[in-house]
């Protein structure tokens, strides 16, 4: 009894759904599940199943989990929450992190799922290339030979000397160790976090003699900054969705005794805030941090907490900010002694926490402090270029891609003064609080009457592009074009330039295209004969710089190359990839060009990291094997003069980004991303590993802001495996293309999802799984995360098994919905089915043991195992395995009639062979196949037609017409019942009345009858009535 049933609502049907979608919905609603089903009578079972099986290659989305479990599609039930990091790849957990005492044998990279990285990258070893080429912790090789001239002192000294300069790159490494191990650990709670050593030292072949640099100068405390990045390389390898990071397992992981572990602890700090974590850390233990006034802890505590609370306006973090910029403290506060460090990175905190605002007193606050003077006394007396970059940034970061809507704002004269400070002009009077502090006389630097743009001009050109982000405004768009003229290029200095192309291209946002022309469009053609060409003597007019208009040629392309790699970061477009590596190239050769002179070899170098840096973006998570190439050339200078510790840093943060979280992260470009991504890779890099001049190194860290996971990752829900499979992508319509389709092969990077209207899994070995914009494009979103659950299909191997289809081939040819099997051999089922009830059952029935044969007096036995054999293999083949044990009822029911025959198995036949003959709404091929339900249905004529021979089954027959009652042995009765039932009999009553008529022929009957009635019954009980007619007449 379902009393369930009167509860449920029947008639309501979810919309754009057809009759049999709508047929297993109600079965789900209902509570039916696979088990129950198989209880119901054969034929109402057997229909069933056949809907489930119409429903199941391309159901609803909207479905609930137990509705997609109804029809056997668990990869498209419910998605479950994010895995844990060792669940997204392989099956067993990351190695639990090792503690301070390991870490000599610890690079750092034992948290990267190897299977994932294996299934990706199958062909090649690119992976273990960028783990040697990024491991930091190990002594390097120091591989030179003493010359016979060379005392034994002096060699030493050369071996320190080459062993610092390769400490120059070593202390490099960490940043790309962190995009490479980006969110691919979970920590152990009871454990610290394992941070690899930072190894200054090296080794002398053949004995492997340590090698320190204690005989040469060194620059003290030149591994400060590398230790702090290599905290942060450690931090960033925790995922945001690891638990149990709480106060006291942050605090725990606090060095207790040993101070150069410091900057490290925070790097780490810095990593938490972001990845999220440091919202877990009490407001009290920040205070502690923030007390001990450690430059760099500070540093990290402020970005950290900051980037966690991006764009919410959080007032405790204002209060936290407030105490380390002195203009957002009242003039008659106590001044307090803050590290110049920490005041550029709070300047830069401000514009994370205000992000996209336009609020009105920080944008006021940041604008003044962009062009705050020298002084009083020593303050703001150093890296005034990084406090001056910090307070345009931040103010681009408040006000972003708000210049054409704020309104509020107008007063302020935003884009008046942001145009002042990037092109000069005499100083204007102080504003602000602090107005009265700058009237003494006593300053350390003295600066004349117009403003310093080499301070003021990075700053104001990008939080002009910032500010005007994709606002198409051709007037802020033309006020950073390239001067056309030799005259006015004396007064740009050429790293002016390469910013200044990056703002146009943020302001014309839409405009760039990924090609060598687009680039060339920005240098001005009075310049263009003179760029990258040696002059024949006396050629040159005397008005003509060749350094100024090579340098801003160098510039202007290294710009645009930037434009273009923020615009399509993490696209991977082929276009873009061409353009970029096209100039990486040519700029590289030029490097060993004596026409490199033209520019200055540290031109040329600069603009190298740039481009070097934009490829990487374009490429991000795609481990493109021709940039890496480029990489390892460029990783493998050491010792030249031109190359510094900037441009290893460079190098090695492209490097990290092609394999971005171990494959699975690339880059966004929405508004943020592209403000996180300029703050992280502005294109100048420092000159030494303590260099805070121009940037502040901590900031190159910010791209985590913009790493999204987009890796559709399949996994196979029966053997739990990661495996390939064909995808296709289709887009949202533009102006530029429509309907547009691409085809790729999982797992692999998506285009970015804004762009995208429908994502399908399409593959022949794979059930089709689909998301859709408007139905289900949350849950997509969520399984980018993790995994996408795919069904494998009947007779198919994965790509892993079987690459090219040679062993699915028969699988291939025999499973569409076309083949018919006529002939089948019992030993073709094991091809396609492993599950063991599906295999003992052809083995233990239909597989004929070697050595007999059947006989002929057991022909319906064979008959009967070659019917068998064909539903087996047409079930294993269309997954239809829960209709076997139906089938098995039905042809037993078949059986029966011949010994026990039964009324309601004839019903269940008669259900059978009406669905068989009904035509598919959907064009597909039903369990029941039309040629299979005749063969039955003149199977059971052929048993009724036996009995009618019999002429106690035919009086029974002409008793049951004329209403007499019919006695006789069971065996008789249960004949008359399923001869009856199966042809559709009517009441006695009603055939009474109807031959009261007088009623002889069949047609007549039809007329008395109704259409009701079947044909072929009419014509039966028309001969019996003439036969009785006959005889009475006789």
């Amino acid at each position: 009894s379902r009393t369930d049933l009167e509860k449920t609502p029947l008639s309501v049907r979810p919309p754009n759904t057809s009759v049999t979608q709508h047929c297993v919905y109600l079965l789900s609603s209902l509570g039916y599940t696979r088990r129950d089903l198989t209880v119901l009578p054969a034929g109402l079972g057997l229909i069933l199943n056949d809907a489930i099986h119409r429903v199941r290659e391309d159901p609803p989305p909207n479905w609930s989990e137990a509705a997609y479990r109804l029809i056997g599609r668990q990869d498209l039930a419910a998605t479950p929450p994010p895995p844990t990091v060792g669940e997204r790849g392989s099956a067993t957990p990351p190695p639990p992190t090792a503690t301070r005492n390991t870490q000599d044998s610890d690079d750092g990279m034992d948290s990267l799922d190897r299977e994932i990285l294996k299934l990706r990258f199958n062909k090649d070893q690119r992976v273990s290339e960028v783990r040697r080429l990024l491991q930091s912790s190990q002594p390097v090789t120091i591989a030179i030979t003493q010359r016979p001239e060379v005392s034994d002192h002096e060699f030493i000294e050369e071996q320190e000397k080459h062993l610092y300069t390769i400490c120059t790159r070593t202390m490099a490494l960490p940043v790309g160790r962190g995009m490479l191990t980006l969110h691919t650990a979970c920590p152990v709670p009871s454990e610290p976090l394992s941070i690899p050593r930072l190894c200054l030292s090296g080794r002398a072949p053949p004995r492997g003699t340590t090698v320190d640099l204690t005989h040469i100068e060194v620059v003290p405390n030149m591994n400060l900054w590398p230790l702090f990045h290599n905290g942060v390389a450690a931090g960033l390898r925790i995922a945001p969705s690891a638990t149990n990071i709480d106060t006291a397992w942050i605090t725990y992981n606090k060095p207790k005794t040993v101070p150069e572990h410091l900057p490290e602890h925070a790097g780490f700090l810095m990593a938490l805030g972001l990845n999220g974590h440091l919202n877990n850390l009490a407001q009290l233990n920040t205070c502690d941090y923030l007390a001990r006034c450690h430059e760099m802890t500070s540093i990290g505590i402020l970005l950290g907490i900051s980037a966690t609370k991006r764009g919410t306006m959080d007032l405790a973090t204002t209060k936290m900010l407030s105490l380390h910029v002195e203009s957002l403290l009242p003039p008659t506060s106590v001044e307090l002694d803050i590290a110049q460090n920490v005041q550029v990175a709070a300047l830069l905190s401000i514009g994370l926490v205000y992000q996209g605002t336009a609020h009105r007193h920080m944008t006021e606050i940041l604008l003044s402090e962009m062009g705050r003077p020298p002084g009083p006394e020593m303050e703001n007396s150093v890296d005034r270029e990084s406090y001056a970059l910090a307070a345009g940034l931040g103010l681009g970061m408040v006000v972003l891609g708000r210049g054409g809507d704020i309104s509020s704002l107008g007063d302020i004269g935003i884009a008046d003064t942001l145009h002042y400070y990037m092109v000069g002009g005499h100083k204007r009077p102080l504003t602000g609080s602090q107005k009265e502090k700058y009237k003494s006389p006593s300053y350390q630097i003295r600066e004349g009457d117009c403003v310093n743009i080499a301070v003021t001009s990075p700053g104001a050109t990008l939080a002009l592009g910032m500010m005007y982000f994709n606002t198409g405004n051709r007037a802020v768009a033309n006020w950073m074009n390239a001067p056309d003229t030799q005259y006015m290029l004396d007064f740009v200095c050429p790293d002016a330039l390469l910013l200044r192309m990056v703002a146009r291209g943020l302001v014309m946002w839409q405009e760039i295209q990924p090609s060598t022309t687009w680039v060339e469009s920005h240098v001005p053609s009075t310049i263009r004969p003179y760029c990258l060409v040696k002059p024949h003597p006396g050629s040159l007019p005397d008005n003509v710089d060749l350094e100024t208009m090579n340098q801003a040629y160098c510039n202007i392309l290294a710009g645009a190359c930037m434009a273009m790699g923020l615009r399509f970061a993490g696209s991977c477009n082929s276009e873009a990839f061409t353009t970029l590596l096209h100039y990486c190239k040519m700029v590289t050769s030029l490097s060993s060009k004596s026409i490199a002179e033209l520019a200055g070899k540290s031109t040329i170098e600069a603009c190298l990291n740039v481009i070097i840096i934009s490829l990487a973006m374009v490429m991000a998570g795609s481990g493109d094997l021709e940039v890496m190439r480029v990489c390892r050339f460029l990783h493998s200078r050491v010792g030249q003069p031109t190359v510094t510790y900037g441009s290893h840093l460079a190098t090695h943060m492209a490097l990290g980004l092609l394999f971005l979280g171990g494959g699975r992260y690339t880059l966004s470009t929405s508004p943020p991303a592209i403000a996180a991504l300029l703050t992280a890779f502005f294109p100048k890099f420092p000159t030494h590993s303590n260099d805070n001049r121009y940037h502040l190194q901590a900031l190159r860290h910010l791209y985590v802001l913009a790493a999204e996971s987009r890796l559709l990752l399949p996994r196979d829900i029966d053997t739990g495996s990661l495996c390939y499979a064909h995808i296709t992508i289709v887009y949202l319509d533009s102006s530029h293309y429509q309907s547009q389709e691409f085809s790729l092969k999982a797992p692999c990077i998506l285009p970015e999802l804004k762009y995208l209207k429908e994502v399908r899994v399409q593959d022949d070995r794979y059930w089709r799984v689909t998301f859709r914009r408007e139905k289900n494009w949350n849950q997509l979103q969520s399984m980018l995360t993790g995994c996408v659950g795919v069904k494998q299909r009947a007779g198919c191997l994965s790509y892993i098994e079987d690459p090219y289809g040679f062993r699915s081939l028969l699988a291939q040819t025999l499973t569409t919905d076309k083949a018919v099997a006529w002939t089948v051999p019992a030993d073709s089922i094991f091809s396609f089915s492993s599950d063991p009830s599906t295999v003992n059952f052809a083995h233990y029935f239909l597989e004929q043991p070697e050595g007999t044969s059947v006989v002929t007096e057991s022909r319906g036995e064979l008959q009967v195992m070659h019917f068998l054999t064909k539903i087996v293999y047409e079930c294993v083949t269309h997954d239809k395995l829960s209709i076997i044990p139906i089938w098995i009822t039905i042809i037993k029911a078949i059986q029966n009639l011949y010994c026990s025959p039964c009324g309601h198995l004839v019903w269940q036949l008669k259900l059978m062979i009406a669905h068989g003959q009904s035509p598919c709404d959907d064009g597909s091929l039903p369990s029941i196949a039309p040629d299979m339900a005749l063969s039955i249905k003149q199977q059971v004529f052929t048993v009724l037609e036996s009995w009618e021979q019999s002429k106690d089954l035919s009086d029974a027959i002409w008793k049951y017409i004329h209403s007499e009652p019919v006695t006789g042995e069971p065996r008789l009765l249960q004949q008359l019942a399923t001869y009856l039932t199966f042809h559709d009999f009517p009441s006695p009553d009603v055939l009474a009345a109807a031959l009261s008529e007088g009623v002889t022929n069949s047609l007549m009957l039809q007329l008395q009858l109704g259409h009701h009635v079947p044909v072929s019954t009419l014509r039966k009980v028309a001969g019996l009535q003439q036969i009785s007619s006959q005889q009475l007449q006789l």
